[in-house]
């Protein structure tokens, strides 16, 4: 990106979560940005019907225009670190299929989370780590071993796609995804095992 770098502000929980990619991409990019972490109990009530969606994260750029949702927010911080080929339109699409098979594996384990039952929100974690992960992640693994160029998901380069995988594969083998194994993701080398 040409000009000088703009006032960056992410306003997102004090979580890993959908936050923690952009927090990453900006900080591998060595982006100066502020990071705001909302209380979720004192601060989230009053704030959530002023965003454009109801959600975090939001980053606002130079005090005037605010940006919502994750991935609007990681391509934008990532083509100003020079992390996503917004220039080139087949990579970005190779980029954006990597990112968004990532959202689809995080949004089910996410979707677990509005039961109130501990006991079922496990068993349905288990049943996904059983069933529709396994396919997700050999999905994806198979379209990096097509697309990669050596150890990066896209082409020669870092982008926002390994950013995503390390993120979210990190949560999974950190076991912070209670129900679902720390090894699950072992046996997808490209997709997984490489960051």
């Amino acid at each position: 990106m040409t000009g000088s770098m703009p006032s960056l502000k992410l306003v997102y929980f004090d979580a890993r979560s959908k936050g923690e990619v952009i927090r990453l991409c900006m900080h591998v990019g060595s982006i100066p940005f502020e990071d705001y972490r909302v209380v979720r109990s004192t601060e989230w009530p009053s704030l959530k019907p002023q965003t454009p969606f109801g959600q975090l994260p939001l980053l606002t750029i130079d005090n005037s225009t605010t940006i919502a949702q994750s991935n609007a927010i990681l391509r934008y911080v990532g083509t100003l670190a020079g992390l996503y080929p917004s220039t080139d339109l087949l990579n970005a699409a190779l980029v954006d299929q990597i990112v968004l098979q990532i959202t689809d594996i995080r949004n089910l384990h996410n979707a677990t989370k509005k039961d109130p039952d501990p006991v079922r929100v496990v068993a349905t974690r288990e049943t996904l780590a059983t069933t529709c992960y396994p396919a997700m992640f050999g999905y994806l693994d198979k379209t990096i071993a097509q697309h990669s160029a050596g150890i990066w998901a896209v082409g020669h380069t870092l982008t926002i796609a390994d950013l995503m995988i390390y993120a979210n594969v990190s949560f999974i083998k950190d076991g912070q995804w209670a129900g679902i194994p720390a090894d699950l993701v072992d046996a997808y080398p490209k997709g997984c095992n490489s960051l």
